[in-house]
């Protein structure tokens, strides 16, 4: 790892460069020259001199070369926007906690043996958070270890965690008060701070309680109905949309929200679950989805080594193929769903943790041959 200073870091990864810009938290893949570029312009180097220094190092014309600076000024300018999402800090965080009048609900969880009780405002902010939680819905608790509490006050909504404010995000960006929610349940039951995870994936996660293979892929490409048919065949299902790898070890933990189905996966798993007939169907207009949810079977906490990134696809009447792909194509799928420490400690452990590991295209239709090789894979057979 070299560092030019605190604020970027760089890997060679391949022909190119792993680039990390902390201010932002950005990740960029680039070629040597643009990493020469890079490190001049976060040195604060004049813009005139790098370009002469193009012009010279890479022989090329200085209206060329010109050309190339300002582009790679453009992309850093583009990246280097404040930290943004559910993990952006509170700044001055408030004691000052608000009041719910009369609210929507309360709700009491139990997670690993952490008690929890929740307080949301509205309807509509409960049905963004409790039916991932519902399956670990308890009686009610007179003494429970946390509080949470969901506002909604201004065209905003905030979260407040034990008496202190979280985070609070506009209507638009409330996905991510939903992510803030999950890093505080992940948090608290596995006992570690947030910069005690490299990382959380938005990906499907699959054990045999030994290793995991995670599985990634665009919206509506079968992440979750793969991971429900592979937990009825006797897997276990360590997330299907929220992963986190712990800093440390490098070991990816299970987090027990439940599996969202997809309406078009329902004629397909009811015979084998048939809870889900009688679950409640929630329509996501903004997204256009409509799911239900699937509580894992799973009920023990697990730490298990990750085995492979696998970018699947279903698509009807398709041979099986299972491909590999290269590193750089993996990484420019995985960065920018994920959330990743905001730390130099955390940003290098993410990109040697990346770095050694296999990464494969599946695309299936045939559920017993993807089941087959999953196993395969798991046991270190294929």
């Amino acid at each position: 790892m070299n560092s030019t200073n605190s604020i970027l870091l760089s890997w060679p990864f391949g022909e190119k460069t792993i680039v990390w810009l902390a201010k932002s938290n950005k990740y960029i893949l680039a070629e040597e020259p643009a990493v020469r570029v890079i490190q001049q312009l976060e040195k604060g180097k004049d813009i005139r001199s790098i370009i002469c220094f193009c012009a010279e190092e890479f022989n090329i014309s200085p209206d060329e070369a010109e050309l190339f600076v300002n582009d790679i000024k453009q992309i850093l300018d583009d990246n280097l926007d404040s930290k943004a999402g559910w993990a952006k800090p509170v700044e001055n965080k408030s004691l000052n906690q608000p009041k719910i009048q009369v609210p929507f609900s309360k709700r009491y969880y139990l997670i690993y043996g952490i008690s929890f009780f929740v307080e949301y405002e509205t309807a509509e902010i409960e049905l963004l958070i409790h039916p991932k939680f519902e399956h670990m819905e308890t009686p009610m608790m007179q003494q429970p270890d946390h509080v949470f509490r969901v506002y909604s006050s201004n065209g905003e909504c905030s979260l407040w965690v034990d008496g202190i404010e979280e985070g609070s995000w506009t209507v638009s960006d409330i996905h991510y008060l939903v992510g803030k929610f999950s890093m505080q349940i992940l948090q608290k039951i596995y006992q570690q701070e947030e910069n005690d995870w490299m990382a959380v994936f938005h990906a499907a996660g699959i054990s045999n309680g030994k290793n995991c293979l995670m599985f990634l892929g665009d919206s509506g490409n079968g992440k979750s109905t793969l991971s429900a048919i592979l937990m009825a065949n006797g897997l276990d299902v360590l997330a299907d949309d929220f992963l986190p790898v712990e800093s440390s070890t490098g070991l990816v933990c299970n987090f027990p929200a439940a599996i969202s189905v997809k309406n078009k996966a329902y004629d397909l798993l009811i015979p084998t679950f048939p809870q889900l007939k009688q679950a409640r169907e929630i329509n996501n207009s903004a997204a256009g989805k409509t799911f239900r949810h699937l509580p894992p079977t799973n009920s023990k906490q697990l730490r298990v080594p990750c085995k492979a990134l696998i970018f699947v696809k279903y698509q009807k009447d398709a041979d099986f193929r299972l491909e590999e792909m290269s590193g750089e194509e993996a990484f420019k799928h995985l960065v920018p769903d994920s959330w990743i420490s905001p730390t130099s400690k955390n940003a290098n452990r993410f990109v040697n943790w990346f770095s050694s590991l296999p990464y494969y295209r599946m695309t299936y239709s045939n559920n017993e041959q993807m089941i087959k090789t999953i196993r395969k894979m798991l046991n270190d057979e294929l």
